[in-house]
């Protein structure tokens, strides 16, 4: 993602929009400072002069001071915007340590090209609302007040700015609560302050703790929104990604204590069931808890009848130093010489479509080699750079079955039988005359 190593997205920007009565949609504050484009100058009346900015409220009640422990720490200002009181004659602006220079102007977006969705119409109004430009997208909570003002309403936004490819399902509830408790403060909240505090803490720590006032405070965690796992097959291998022996604890699920002592890479998920004594089902639900978080994969049986071939990723993996660091000790047999990087990645662009593990091997003396293919294979899988292709055939029933819907690895999981036995039952059923052919049965290489 455009965030790099990071997997919650950045925000780019945070800015509080109102609408006021002369102007229209226009910007209060925005941090960092001038990062998004706003007009110069408000519209004009019918005499082309331009019209001045004015109070939103006819009637401006006065401001409570800011709690002690409050913002007012991090801003000595008396600038402060509420949905009752924006626009004090005599307020000052915040300094703000997100203050850009001119020479490094650069505009993120022009928000007359948005105002529309920031400061919608009442419809959208107490609804999320995300819209994007070429390169980035915007979410708000546009929130509509009724109230004693010079049109019977008052409506305001504050909006996040993040990358336009950028996955913003963790960010929804963030800016629901944001809007939330905005609403619900009877004070004047510091507004320009919560921004900055906003702005560094989600970015640097994912969570943030703001004191509005001795009633209201925002408190914020964002927790990645992950995807549901694929469904579980019997015959699948999970694969550890992290040493799930160091993030054991003991007040972990009972079934889960006994799982990860099985999950190597090899055994997969019926002979887990087994090994660890416990029921298939719940041994499954462990799984993809696991899954979930994305500290294991699933990878496919390990069959010496199995085909890999190259995918586009080999061509930067070739060129990554982490790769070619971890790649020799993972694949090398102990006691064994390591190969060199040149190597090892000759041996991989030699897996191909049509030729298996075993014919590989032998063409290229692997075993003398001293690389432990089963872990060779699945560090190429793991990265990727290799993509595993085994053949489909009938599972139980085997004859009433020839659909090519069922994996080889499921019916060696089902008969505890290699490949070597399921060529012979095919062989059998297709009425084949001799190695190779299978007679009236068709083999699917995919």
């Amino acid at each position: 993602m455009p965030e790099g190593d990071s997997f919650l997205p950045r925000i780019q920007s945070v800015f509080y929009a109102v609408f006021d009565v002369r102007q229209g949609p226009k910007i209060v504050y925005q941090v960092p400072e001038d990062l998004i484009a706003v007009s110069s100058t408000g519209p004009s009346n019918l005499n082309g002069n331009s019209v001045p900015p004015t109070p939103s409220t006819e009637i401006s009640p006065p401001i409570p001071p800011t709690p002690p422990n409050g913002l007012s720490s991090r801003n000595s200002s008396t600038s402060l915007v509420s949905p009752t009181d924006f626009y004090r004659s005599g307020s000052r602006h915040l300094s703000s340590p997100h203050k850009r220079s001119s020479s490094a102007q650069r505009t993120l977006f022009n928000f007359n090209d948005i105002s529309m969705y920031i400061i919608p119409p009442p419809a959208l109004c107490g609804r999320l609302v995300t819209c994007s430009t070429r390169r980035h997208r915007i979410i708000g909570f546009p929130v509509e007040l009724k109230g004693k003002y010079r049109r019977n309403y008052f409506r305001y936004n504050l909006c996040f700015v993040f990358d336009r490819e950028a996955d913003l399902s963790c960010y929804e509830p963030i800016v629901r609560k944001v809007s939330r408790v905005l609403k619900a403060c009877e004070t004047s909240p510091a507004v320009h302050a919560i921004l900055e505090q906003l702005y560094e803490d989600l970015n640097s720590y994912s969570e943030t703790s703001i004191a509005i006032d001795q009633f209201n405070s925002i408190e914020l965690k964002i927790f990645p929104f992950y995807p549901n796992p694929p469904p579980l097959k019997d015959w699948m291998v999970p694969l550890a990604l992290i040493n799930l022996s160091k993030r054991i604890e003991d007040n972990w699920d009972l079934t889960m204590l006994k799982v990860c002592k099985y999950i190597d890479g090899v055994n997969h998920v019926s002979r887990i069931a087994h090994l660890a004594d416990c029921d298939i089902s719940l041994t499954r639900a462990a799984i993809s808890h696991l899954l979930y978080y994305q500290v294991i994969m699933m990878i496919d049986i390990f069959q010496y009848s199995n085909m890999y071939t190259l995918r586009k990723s080999i061509q930067w993996l070739a060129e990554e130093a982490h790769v070619k660091e971890e790649c020799g000790p993972y694949v090398t047999k102990p006691g064994k010489r390591i190969p060199d990087w040149p190597q090892l990645l000759h041996l991989y662009s030699r897996l191909k479509p049509g030729k298996t593990v075993f014919e590989w091997m032998k063409v290229y003396d692997i075993e003398n080699l001293g690389i432990d293919v089963r872990r060779f294979t699945s560090f190429g899988v793991v990265k990727p750079g290799t993509g595993g292709s085994s053949q489909p055939a009938v599972p139980a029933g085997l004859k009433a079955m020839l659909d090519g819907e069922h994996h080889t690895d499921e019916l060696s999981v089902k008969f505890e039988a290699g490949w070597s036995l399921l060529e012979q039952w095919l062989h059998e059923i297709g009425g084949s005359e001799g190695p190779g052919d299978y007679g009236r049965v068709v083999v699917i290489y995919k």
